[in-house]
């Protein structure tokens, strides 16, 4: 399980793994509970995406977060508030959530709210390449 460096104490299980470049993840936050909103576990999943990756689990390989290096945390901190915004470009990278009835192992409560998110992580690695975020794999070392 993968936990977030900011304030907010979210979980992610990775659930699948689609040949079109998006992962499907269940989310959910530990200190909202009952009140995690959808919108907030959509921003959540591309935030675990960026900086922390998700675990793998039942056939789902491990997803290393996007931002690995110290300048790829520089590079995207120029543009993070703006990307994170109400209207951010953050919406463009998830397709949908979903409230999940099956609640992953171990999670005990439940009254707390689980989504199913998808997230293009191919969509998202391409706009961090095209802003000079993230260094492309053919661009060399």
């Amino acid at each position: 399980m993968s936990f977030s460096k900011s304030s907010t104490a979210y979980q992610t299980d990775c659930v699948s793994i689609q040949t079109d470049g998006y992962i499907v993840i269940k989310i959910w936050d530990t200190k909202a509970g009952k009140s995690y909103k959808s919108e907030q576990s959509r921003k959540d999943a591309v935030h675990a995406l960026l900086f922390s990756g998700i675990s793998g689990s039942k056939g789902c390989a491990t997803q290393e977060p996007l931002l690995k290096k110290t300048e790829d945390f520089e590079n995207f901190q120029k543009i993070e508030k703006e990307f994170f915004s109400k209207n951010g470009r953050w919406v463009l990278y998830t397709r949908s959530s979903s409230i999940e009835t099956t609640l992953p192992e171990g999670i005990g409560e439940k009254n707390w709210k689980v989504y199913q998110v998808v997230v293009s992580k191919g969509g998202l690695k391409k706009y961090l390449e095209d802003q000079k975020i993230i260094k492309s794999l053919n661009t060399g070392f």
